[in-house]
This record gives structure tokens, C-alpha cells and sequence, in this order.
């Protein structure tokens, strides 16, 4: 009979306890966040740690390098342990960037800079085991569930959008710069690469104004001033296609809506459902295709 989820939680506290890499546990308490791994904050007797679990070795493996490259370029706190199914690092104390009183003008302006430092500091060279950024490969197993039509209908846009983007992995990019993945404390801490791909500078850029809803307004308008502030923290030594942001914008839109759908299947939770659908609707707002993604998505609730 399978556990429940109270259930498995308790088996992976105990299995945490159990690393070599604590000393005289205090307190193990879960992370409540939109994170698909379990996360738990542990404190011993010399400091606090921050723990992610992963089911499937396989999927944490090629990040292990990447994770203290990350930390030794002092991008990420400290790496202190890591196996087949942990990883377990310095707990940062502070406050995510999107709870910070500051306007979304400067809140872009600190996320970029982390992702210049990213796409300028880390060689690529040494991390060979980080996989180039497949459109097809990461849509594919979001689609599991939709129907025939609807796995049509995405599987056209990622032909089309694959046509217009030649990708070259030219740079190691986060994949998910949301604000909440950016901790201000004694200085800004970028968290969270289990996304990080081999790709272009501009689907980083185009990642994070999808995942953060920046474009209520002109898309046109926002890619400007991000490209503006990417100029700025690289000292413009890097030219920015913003057609292909505009492109791996739609590619974003997608990934994002799929993903926030199946977690609101599997969660049963509406806000999520409610964050695919706002995804689904500023690609519609784009007009990249006649058919009206939102509406044949909706469908199906």
C-alpha cells in the first residue's frame, strides 16, 4: 500500500538525520515552496542547512559539479554535502527578492546582474555534463496528459519556434531566475540551478521576464529595458539578439504554462492552475499562432 505524504516526509526526515554532515541535530523542519523537490531546513549545533532531496539519482547527477562551481564563484552559498539523493548547503538568512519593498525596475536590475555574473564567471568547458537546452525534450513530458489535439497544437509551436532559433550553448544560464530564487542578505545569493541548461544569454533573459510576469504591459518595451540592464551589468561587451529573446519568450511561455498545469493536477492546487493559465494567456497575447491556446487549454479543467 503506498505511504502517504505525511508519511514519506517522515521517512526523509529520518533519512536526513542520518548524514554525516550534521552535528548534533536540533530541528529538521520542512520548506513550504513551490519547489518539485523536498526541501527542509535543518539546524545543528554549529549552523543552519538548507536540504533538497531528489527521487531519482539521475536527475541530480550532472548538476553535482555545477553546484560548486556555483558556490566557489560565490554565486550560491556554500556546497557542504552531496550524494546520490542530498544536497545539502549553507542555510541563507534573508529575504527573497520578490518580498523586498523595491520597484520591479530594481528588482530586474538585481536579477540581472546575478545572471551576467552567472553567464560570465562559470566556464562551460567544465561542465560538460549539463545538457544543451532541447525544446522538445523538456516540453515533451509535460504534455503526458493533454489530449491529442492539444499535444498537436504544442508540438506545431515547438517546430515553429525550433526553425527560427539556431541554439548555441555559449553560455552556462540558470533557467529559472524567478525572484524568489534570489536571497538579499549580506550580499544577493542566487538559488536553485536544477534548471540550468547550456543555451544562448537570451533565453535566460526571456526565462526570467515569463516567470516573473513582467509583461503586463508592451513585450516589446519590457525586452528593451532588459536588454538595457543586461548591457549595463556586462559593460556592454555582449550583443543581445532581441528577436531571439522575443522567441525563447514564446518557448518560456509554454514551458512555464505546461509545468504550472501539471503541478496543479498533481497538487490539486487552483493557484497553480491559475499561473498556468496566465502563461497560456500572454502567449496568446503574442498572436505567434491563429489558435487560442488559453481557451483549448481551459477546456480541459
Amino acid at each position: 500500500m503506498p505511504r502517504s505524504h505525511t508519511e514519506q516526509l517522515t521517512v526523509l526526515i529520518e533519512q536526513l538525520a542520518q548524514l554525516s554532515c550534521f552535528s548534533g541535530i536540533k530541528s529538521i523542519s520542512l520548506i513550504e515552496q513551490g519547489d518539485s523537490h523536498p526541501c527542509f531546513k535543518v539546524v545543528d549545533v554549529n549552523n543552519g542547512f538548507f536540504a533538497k532531496y531528489f527521487k531519482d539519482p539521475n536527475e541530480r547527477q550532472p548538476y553535482n559539479k555545477l553546484y560548486q562551481l556555483v558556490a566557489d564563484e560565490g554565486l550560491s552559498p556554500d556546497l557542504i554535502y552531496g550524494d546520490e539523493f542530498w544536497q545539502v548547503s549553507q542555510f541563507v538568512e534573508g529575504k527573497s527578492l520578490n518580498l523586498c519593498p523595491l520597484s520591479v525596475n530594481e528588482k530586474i536590475e538585481q536579477a540581472i546582474k546575478l545572471m551576467v555574473r552567472c553567464h560570465q564567471c562559470i566556464d562551460v568547458n567544465k561542465l560538460t555534463a549539463i545538457p544543451i537546452l532541447d525544446m522538445a525534450k523538456i516540453i515533451k513530458p509535460l504534455t503526458l496528459t493533454l489530449s491529442a489535439s492539444q499535444k498537436h497544437i504544442i508540438s506545431k509551436v515547438c517546430d515553429m519556434l525550433s526553425s527560427k532559433i539556431v541554439i548555441t550553448p555559449k553560455v552556462l544560464c540558470h533557467g529559472d531566475i524567478n525572484f524568489s530564487n534570489i536571497i538579499l542578505a549580506n550580499k544577493p545569493w542566487l538559488l536553485d540551478f536544477d534548471c540550468a541548461r547550456l543555451a544562448d544569454r537570451e533565453f535566460d533573459i526571456a526565462m526570467m521576464i515569463a516567470v516573473n510576469n513582467l509583461v503586463s504591459g508592451s513585450i516589446s518595451s519590457v525586452i528593451d529595458s532588459c536588454v538595457e540592464h543586461y548591457q549595463v551589468a556586462s559593460n556592454a561587451n555582449v550583443a543581445i539578439d532581441k528577436e531571439k529573446v522575443t522567441c525563447y519568450l514564446y518557448f518560456s511561455f509554454i514551458i512555464n504554462g505546461l509545468w504550472y498545469w501539471e503541478q496543479s493536477r498533481n497538487n490539486r492546487d487552483k493557484s497553480l492552475q491559475y499561473q498556468a493559465f496566465t502563461q497560456f494567456t500572454y502567449f496568446d497575447k503574442c498572436n505567434f499562432i491563429t489558435k487560442n491556446l488559453m481557451d483549448d487549454m481551459a477546456s480541459i479543467v
